[in-house]
């Protein structure tokens, strides 16, 4: 073969083997898009269970993938300040270094009360150590090194959060009893809250907001009854602490209860977004009173109610209150599980029937022993009316009055219902015939469980008489003689009340619920992360009494979190610590010594730029250590 021939030869296999890798390249490229766009699809898919859209507008993928991160996700803070910001929050360390050497010896009398202000005080000076520590750590703070660090959300999701931000015919909502994230169109939201605030029985319009005139009312009345020595010094601050002009109109929003609408009906609007206009969102109307006029003198309020509603012998404070109750009773073969719900009790109370509760119940209130005085009880009661009657909010820019009920969102309301609910039921039970064959009763807020030593013909009469016992409050009922689901548990008949007639416990889970955990890839420390999978670990233990259950929930629990960006090596170690806990070590309440000074600590913005902090705080402490009244301090 010739020299040329040979060179074409060599010529057009090179134009093959580029073309042949060409067509790999592009092969190969269209492949990596492909399963790209697959992987977009199915995080996509993924991310819509924990969002329910009641919305004519159709959420974009870049903003269903920020949502389903959660309302409590927290995104990567800007770097900027991020050093200044950390000396700013050590001048508050310092300050309380500062107090603690200053008041030393009298902090008991301080941490006893209920209504402590900070009184913005600085001192200059502790002593020498305390001195030179504050001053090397401050050197120390400013000279310390920031990593890089990945941004938590996409460039398009940053850009979804701009786009949710300025949308304003949508509104998000976290639902009622449930953790999904809920958008609504504000249309219908609106109209949903109108037609509670506009029934004619529980709230009325009002042209404009009496905040001043409510502050400066509850003002003269604390004043006087301070001048007659019924609130001490610390209190009044406490009361009269908000300026006048910072004072505003308390502010409506609603938890929609997606749990009432059938699981049917929600999926066929996913495909059918004409079916919204057939279909009303119900919601739980809270107010916040944050910064309102009724704010504190609510918390002065609650404070001598609370130690007496917890003396009524319905009292249930939370699950684990309930699980130790119920675990000391040995129950019959053929015992009523019952379970009763008290509809809308918040909205249903009169403000007068409240009041009475409060007036019946004065001869408790005067028994027990509080760390500050009890004010006279027409006194007392005089600031509970101004606080019932004058309960004033904003929505949609209105301004409206509660004329029947306690709001949601208040601090008293809870021991108010408690106070009156705890009367409606025990004068049920004084018409009800068959009161003798109920072995226990737990009652939770507008929540109640029953152990029924009788038949269901008897316990329909108990529903009876409560339904005509007040005008406006309603219950509802369910019975069984296997199971029933009460708080955030399952009480049944299993392997232990076949033994030895104890109730069994298990954990409850809505059918709603869609494990919308914290991501894992949220702005928070790590050690957010590790006690609350910890918490979530101990909950299990103590509300079930059977091991196969707990060990069913750790591993549903920690499948799901490998969905939510968690990783086995992070959750196993946590879990095998965990479970080495006892039951009845979960079944403990562990509370703080009363006068007991709190821990120092170190309060800033978590940003994940700043790493080994404890160590920079840690560096010169033996400045501290090693002097003798510094180190007794701390």
């Amino acid at each position: 073969m010739s020299k040329k021939n040979r060179h074409i030869k060599s010529r057009d296999k090179r134009k093959k083997t580029r073309k042949y890798k060409g067509k790999l390249r592009t092969h190969l490229k269209n492949k990596r898009d492909l399963n790209r766009k697959n992987r977009h699809i199915k995080k996509i898919e993924s991310s819509r269970q924990y969002i329910e859209v009641f919305s004519q507008t159709e959420p974009s993928d870049s903003e269903i993938s920020l949502l389903a991160k959660g309302l409590k996700f927290i995104p990567a803070p800007a770097e900027k300040n991020i050093k200044r910001n950390l000396l700013q929050s050590f001048d508050k360390l310092a300050r309380k270094m500062r107090l603690k050497f200053l008041f030393y010896g009298n902090e008991n009398v301080i941490n006893n009360h209920p209504f402590t202000m900070k009184s913005g005080y600085t001192p200059n000076f502790a002593n020498t150590a305390i001195e030179n520590y504050i001053f090397a750590t401050k050197i120390e703070l400013g000279r310390i090194h920031l990593h890089q660090f990945k941004d938590n959300l996409t460039k398009s999701e940053r850009m979804a959060l701009q786009s949710l931000k300025q949308n304003k015919e949508i509104v998000i909502k976290k639902a009622d009893k449930n953790s999904s994230t809920v958008i609504l169109d504000k249309k219908n939201y609106i109209e949903q809250a109108l037609s509670q605030l506009n029934d004619g029985i529980h709230y009325e319009q009002i042209a404009i907001s009496h905040c001043t005139e409510i502050y400066n009312l509850i003002e003269s009345k604390v004043k006087i009854l301070h001048e007659q020595s019924h609130i001490d010094d610390i209190s009044l601050r406490y009361l009269l602490d908000t300026k006048v002009e910072k004072i505003q109109v308390g502010r409506l929003y609603l938890l929609p209860k997606i749990h009432k609408i059938d699981l049917n009906i929600r999926n066929e609007i996913r495909n059918n977004k004409e079916l919204l206009q057939r279909v009303q969102i119900p919601g739980r109307p809270i107010i916040s009173l944050c910064n309102s006029p009724i704010e504190r003198i609510g918390q002065f309020i609650d404070y001598f109610l609370q130690p007496i509603v917890r003396q009524l012998w319905t009292f249930t404070q939370d699950t684990t209150f309930f699980i130790n109750k119920i675990e000391r009773i040995e129950a019959p073969d053929d015992v009523i599980l019952a379970t009763f719900d008290i509809s809308s009790m918040y909205t249903n109370l009169s403000h007068e029937e409240i009041i009475q509760a409060v007036y019946r119940a004065w001869p408790k209130l005067m028994a027990y022993n509080y760390a500050i005085p009890l004010p006279p009880r027409t006194e007392f009661l005089e600031l509970l009316r101004i606080t019932l009657e004058n309960n004033e909010f904003e929505f949609n820019s209105v301004i409206y009055k509660q004329i029947v009920g306690v709001p949601m969102g208040a601090p008293m309301s809870p021991s108010l219902t408690d106070l009156r609910s705890f009367e409606i039921i025990s004068k049920i039970l004084k018409e009800f015939t068959h009161a003798f064959k109920i072995i226990h009763l737990s009652v939770y807020r507008d929540d109640g469980f029953m152990l029924f030593a009788g038949n269901e013909n008897e316990l329909v009469d108990f529903v009876e008489i409560a339904n005509n016992i007040h005008p406006l409050i309603k219950f509802t009922h369910e019975t069984s003689r296997t199971n029933v689901q009460f708080l955030d548990v399952t009480v049944y008949k299993g392997k232990r009340f076949i033994t030895n007639k104890i109730l069994d416990i298990k954990l409850y889970r809505k059918p709603t619920d869609n494990y919308q955990y914290l991501h894992r890839s949220s702005s928070h420390p790590s050690s957010v992360f590790k006690g609350f999978i910890t918490g979530e670990i101990i909950r299990f233990i103590r509300s079930s009494n059977n091991v196969e259950d707990i060990e069913a929930q750790i591993q549903l629990f920690r499948e799901k979190l490998q969905k939510r960006g968690y990783v086995a090596d992070e959750i196993d170690p946590l879990i095998t610590t965990t479970m080495k806990r006892t039951r009845e070590s979960t079944l403990r309440y562990i509370s703080r010594k009363k006068g007991k000074s709190p821990p120092l600590c170190f309060i800033t913005k978590f940003n994940p730029r700043v790493k080994q902090l404890g160590k920079t705080l840690r560096k010169h402490w033996h400045l501290i250590s090693n002097d003798g009244t510094a180190n007794q301090l701390f």
